[in-house]
């Protein structure tokens, strides 16, 4: 029999909530797909028709007359997502082998971890107890650094007292077996970076002032160092396990909700906000501890990119932290504006704006701006349920704080929210109810990004900078964001970024906050290298360094470090400006 055709909508809401009360038989389990309803949760949508099919039309519960695909399709129809089911893989690591539930694993070929996302780690005795790592504050769960980690927590005093040399000899990785074998325990990124000049690195700090720095960049890049640490330092029977997936592409990415490790906390509805200690961005806690932060930095080096990931992390509870795969609904629980100079308070908070009377003459009428409309939607939520708002605020130095923000510098404080911070807003008086005060409530975060070296940063109002931890980004941080590029050519653009900013540091006049961000190789998904250098970072450079004595001389030490060259070999006089 084909699946019903007056099955609606709401008798799929209705199936879902039969579901919440009854659970799921495990025989209707899905395997294949799942329904993703707007709370984020799944159910599998075979199950969901057969349910709906029963409430409607009084048939009997069951899902064996259609196929998954057919469910899918159906449901898909009616507006829902459905997101594929992703099997997890676990390995295994001992000091005599290395094995993976992934058939596709081989030890002779680690670059295959470019395509997985880490789960979980830990470290099992042979006695059966089980070790994982221990976090500091808003530590970053589950990424590829977390079984390197445990190793050095386990085995830290064990690793100290070895010999330099054999700190340095110690083996770390070996990709295939035809390429070398990368080793190296080092005592600082300096030393680290005379052995190998490369930001893919692991620090790992311990006593006071100490640091075990190797190299690390995939989920599998520290697989022979972690076994190396179990034959010197370990017992027979002792184990590394890794839990893991393939990385989703945008359209499957929800389907992880139900593997990732979360911690619960029950809140009391509409008092209390869902918090979570186990969000992907390690930036999250800081938000949500902080409430206010503004992240600065050099150009490109993916303020605005991190603010949205931070957003999607904290809107779907740690699930995910790509924002294109918040739903509609949960969009809404994001804003993003971009300040600028003729920014004002009428844009921001509310203001008179232009209106067409009935009798066609002019008139003026008091209109919200963008974050009181934001706040209110974030207050309604606050009163009826377990949810949080981002506000984000892109380049928030390029606007005149006090005039945008007027009398709500006081209501913003992490300290005011809600009644404590209300305050009247300039057009009160103009209000349906004029004694109504203006208060952002507990669920809204707020975050700002700047650029260091805008001029204007000179004169950001320090009211608001005590109202914001300032978090600053730099340049080789971020740089999952160029994984889209593909292995070769983001290999090749963190080389290039790595080589020129060393170069920009060399400049006496010039620091880190002039380095260039990855944000910007992202380009070249268009664009070839040397075209990124013409068209964006030599016009920049140039802007950096202009009116400096040996500008030319600068110029050249920065397309060497590039990798690109404007001048012919041998020839001191060519002008940089010409392409050669």
């Amino acid at each position: 029999m084909a699946i019903p055709t007056n099955l609606t909508k709401n008798t799929i809401v209705e199936a879902i909530n039969f579901i919440e009360q009854n659970g799921i038989p495990d025989k209707n389990k899905s395997t294949k797909y799942d329904l993703l309803a707007n709370s984020g949760k799944k159910y599998p949508p075979k199950y969901v028709i057969a349910v709906a099919n029963h409430l409607m039309n009084g048939a009997e519960m069951s899902a064996g007359t259609y196929n998954a695909v057919e469910a899918k399709n159906f449901i898909e129809n009616l507006g829902y997502e459905v997101v594929s089911k992703q099997e997890n893989y676990e390995l295994l690591i001992t000091s005599d082998a290395v094995k993976s539930t992934d058939e596709k694993f081989v030890v002779e070929d680690l670059t295959l971890g470019d395509n997985y996302k880490p789960l979980e780690s830990y470290f099992k005795s042979s006695q059966g107890d089980v070790i994982r790592r221990k976090y500091n504050k808003g530590e970053r769960r589950n990424t590829n650094q977390t079984m390197p980690r445990i190793a050095f927590q386990l085995f830290e005093n064990n690793i100290e007292s070895l010999p330099v040399k054999e700190k340095e000899d110690f083996p770390v990785c070996q990709y295939t077996s035809n390429t070398e074998i990368i080793r190296g325990i080092f005592s600082s990124v300096t030393e680290f970076k005379k052995h190998r000049n490369s930001i893919e690195y692991l620090t790992y700090n311990y006593g006071k002032d100490r640091q075990f720095i190797i190299y690390c960049w995939n989920i599998f890049s520290t697989i022979i160092f972690v076994r190396e640490c179990l034959k010197r330092f370990g017992n027979d029977g002792d184990q590394f396990v890794l839990t893991y997936r393939e990385k989703y592409k945008k359209e499957t990415i929800l389907a992880e909700t139900e593997t990732e490790t979360e911690t619960e906390t029950k809140t009391e509805v509409g008092k209390q906000i869902q918090q979570s200690n186990e969000h992907m961005n390690d930036y999250s806690d800081d938000l949500i501890e902080s409430r206010n932060i503004i992240f600065r930095g050099a150009p490109g080096t993916g303020k605005s990119y991190l603010a949205k990931k931070i957003a999607a992390d904290i809107i779907s509870n740690g699930n995910f932290d790509d924002y294109t795969l918040l739903t509609n609904e949960q969009k809404k629980q994001v804003e993003f504006v971009q300040f600028h100079p003729s920014y004002d308070y009428s844009d921001f908070v509310e203001g008179l704006r232009p209106k067409t009377n009935d009798t066609d003459s002019m008139g003026f009428e008091l209109q919200e701006g963008v974050f009181t409309k934001f706040v209110n939607r974030a207050q309604k939520n606050y009163d009826d349920s377990q949810k949080k708002y981002v506000f984000i605020i892109d380049e928030i130095n390029r606007g005149e704080i006090s005039k945008i923000f007027g009398e709500l510098f006081f209501a913003i404080d992490p300290e005011y929210r809600g009644i404590a911070g209300e305050v009247s807003t300039q057009y009160s008086n103009l209000h349906d109810n004029p004694d109504k005060k203006f208060s952002i409530p507990d669920n809204v975060y707020i975050i700002g990004t700047m650029n260091d070296i805008d001029r204007s940063v000179d004169s950001f109002d320090f009211a608001m900078r005590r109202r914001f931890r300032f978090i600053e980004l730099k340049a080789e941080e971020q740089l999952e964001m160029l994984e889209s590029l593909g292995e070769e050519l983001k290999t090749e653009a963190i080389k290039r970024m790595s080589h020129l900013n060393n170069e920009i540091s060399k400049v006496a006049e010039l620091d880190e906050n002039y380095h260039i961000g990855a944000s910007y190789f992202l380009k070249l998904d268009h664009l070839t290298f040397e075209q990124l250098w013409t068209d964006y970072l030599q016009p920049l450079l140039h802007d950096y360094i202009r009116g400096m004595y040996d500008e030319e001389e600068i110029m050249k030490k920065f397309e060497k470090g590039y990798g690109f060259s404007t001048f012919k070999v041998g020839d001191d006089h060519d002008n940089t400006d010409n392409q050669g």
